[in-house]
């Protein structure tokens, strides 16, 4: 099915749920405990609010100051765009393509019953999407190699020295989901991502002052340019991230994210991953 009800992807979710009163800080810790990528912020009649993502925790944090004592109320997104559980997938995927975020809130008669983020639609919603808005397929290849994609990148890289604050306010303003934390011989040793945000929020006293090098996610995953989009998208699937470094020996050539891939790259990857649950 190319354009699922979103009753059906939400089928059996249980979304995570604040108090607009409730702490940045408590707020971060549940959806790191979770494996949530949001929370909602509700007010004492159970009415959304607001909400707070990994892109809010970095929009903060490149403010500086004792972010994670806020109450979320100071730090959510508020009246977010949401959709109706009647809804279909096309619908999800419109309100994120014309707002510009990953997370749409559902709601049934007004309140609360599921989050969709980009990562629950298949493939081939991505495509019909995308036909509905270019008239065209995404792509005329299902599995293009990572230079290709990466080419002319230009990711922001940065030193172990300098401040969740500095990285996040590059994040901000370049609009990017991660930064490459380098050593002084240019070599990656992390990378530091809303998620990473999200957890300096949670656990550091003085997030944003707080070195890259001591809230980067050290040692990620990479890959070469010679391996394809579903190699990544394998990896990612693995790893449970959503950005993987593209490296050429030392040079570092871009970063590739699950937003760059086509819709029949991510079915491909399924259809793969169905045969082999089949051949065992």
């Amino acid at each position: 099915m190319t354009n699922r009800q979103l009753t059906h992807i939400i089928k059996n979710q249980q979304p995570l749920v604040a108090s607009v009163e409730e702490t940045v800080r408590k707020a971060c810790r549940r959806m790191l405990d979770s494996g949530a990528g949001s929370v909602l912020a509700v007010d004492e009649d159970g009415c959304l609010r607001g909400i707070f993502t990994g892109r809010d925790a970095v929009r903060m944090l490149a403010k500086g100051g004792d972010i994670a004592g806020l109450a979320l109320a100071k730090a959510m997104t508020r009246d977010p765009i949401t959709v109706n559980c009647d809804h279909r997938a096309i619908d999800a995927l419109r309100a994120m393509d014309q707002g510009g975020f990953r997370h749409v809130p559902v709601l049934r008669a007004e309140r609360v019953c599921g989050c969709v983020s980009r990562g629950d639609f298949k493939g081939m919603e991505f495509e019909a999407f995308h036909w509905h808005q270019q008239g065209k397929p995404s792509a005329s290849s299902a599995n293009r190699p990572l230079g290709e994609i990466v080419k002319g990148q230009k990711p922001i890289c940065m030193s172990g020295d300098d401040t969740v604050q500095a990285a996040c306010a590059k994040m901000w303003k370049q609009k990017r989901g991660v930064v490459l934390v380098l050593d002084i011989e240019k070599r990656l040793k992390g990378v530091f991502t809303g998620r990473d945000a999200l957890r300096a929020l949670a656990w550091n006293s003085n997030a944003a002052g707080a070195p890259l090098s001591k809230t980067m996610t050290k040692n990620p995953t990479t890959i070469t340019p010679d391996k394809t989009a579903i190699d990544a998208l394998r990896a990612m699937n693995d790893g449970g991230f959503r950005h993987v470094p593209v490296i050429d020996g030392d040079r570092i050539l871009g970063v590739v994210a699950r937003a760059d891939f086509t819709g029949f790259e991510i079915d491909r990857l399924e259809v793969e991953e169905h045969l082999k649950e089949c051949l065992w």
